[in-house]
Order: structure tokens, then C-alpha cells, then sequence
């Protein structure tokens, strides 16, 4: 063993227990899971707006010291100061942008599936039983990424930004 990997066993050993003891094991496989989908970067809660998160972070018995909520479907991170008492709400537009982008030059290949409306394709998106992990559509035109927020049961579509050149170095 090179030094630190038995500490990093160890972290890792009761990391794993802590998961199978406190009833989170079925969480811990839908995460690995969605990662494997390259599923949304997960999310602990929804807002219409910044009052409703914090008024929900609040009402929480034990606020999460740092988590990700969406707040009318753009990224923050939540982040409570224990000292304080207050859960702070911080933008992360990058988090968002950079899925995004990962998903229109590696994510799945277009489904064929297009719509004329945006409220036609959620129409669609809400009626499927089993929600579609993520599906790229067109509608009116535009690729959109057809998405579900496993752990807050959301759905959802985000535009695509268009797709890197490749690079042309050699």
C-alpha cells in the first residue's frame, strides 16, 4: 500500500457502512446510476424563486451544509453556516452550462423525435409513464435535452447550446 491509501480505505470503508446502516443504500445506487446516464447533476429540492428555497431550507430539521436546489430550473448551491443558522443561496450558471455542453458534443444521439411547440414536447415529456432519462429533441427547430431530475421525480427541457467545432490542432 503507497502511504494514505490505508487512510483512504478506511474513509471509504466507513463511507460505504454509513450508506448501508442509514437506509440510503437504494439512494446510493439511483446515484451511481444517474451518473452512468450522465443524468442532471443532482438536486435536493425545486423553487419557483429564491424566498421559496430559502423559506424550504429553512423548514428542513438538519439544513444540508452544501447541496444543489434549482430555483425556477437554474443551479444553486445551498450552502448553511451552522454558525449563523442561515442557508445561504449561491448561483452556479456554469454547473447548468457545462452539462449542457457536455451533452451536445457527447451526451446521446438525437432521437428523431421533433415537435412543433415548446408546450407540445412538454406535453409529450409529461405524458411518458416511465420519464426518459435524457432524450434529445427538436423543437420548432432547436435541439433541446429531454431531461429527468430522478431524485425530485422533475422533468424537463433545456435548450442546447450548439456544439463545439472539434478542435483543429493536430
Amino acid at each position: 500500500m503507497t502511504p494514505g491509501s490505508e487512510e483512504a480505505l478506511r474513509v471509504a470503508a466507513t463511507a460505504l457502512r454509513f450508506i448501508q446502516t442509514s437506509g440510503q443504500t437504494y439512494e446510493f445506487e439511483d446515484y451511481v446510476q444517474s451518473l452512468e446516464a450522465h443524468a442532471p447533476p443532482l438536486v435536493i429540492g425545486r423553487f419557483a424563486n429564491r424566498e421559496e428555497a430559502a423559506a424550504g431550507m429553512k423548514a428542513r430539521r438538519r439544513p444540508p451544509e452544501v447541496a444543489f436546489v434549482l430555483i425556477a430550473d437554474a443551479y444553486y448551491s445551498a450552502m448553511h453556516s451552522p454558525s449563523t443558522g442561515n442557508t445561504y443561496l449561491v448561483p452556479q450558471p456554469l454547473i447548468l452550462e457545462h452539462y449542457l455542453a457536455e451533452m451536445a458534443n457527447d451526451g446521446p444521439t438525437p432521437s428523431g423525435l421533433s415537435f412543433a411547440s415548446k408546450a407540445e414536447a412538454e406535453a409529450w415529456l409529461h405524458q411518458q409513464s416511465t420519464p426518459p432519462q435524457q432524450v434529445i429533441i427538436d423543437i420548432a427547430g432547436a435541439p433541446y435535452l429531454a431531461a429527468y431530475h430522478h431524485r425530485i421525480d422533475y422533468r424537463v427541457l433545456y435548450p442546447l447550446p450548439p456544439p463545439t467545432p472539434p478542435s483543429q490542432e493536430a
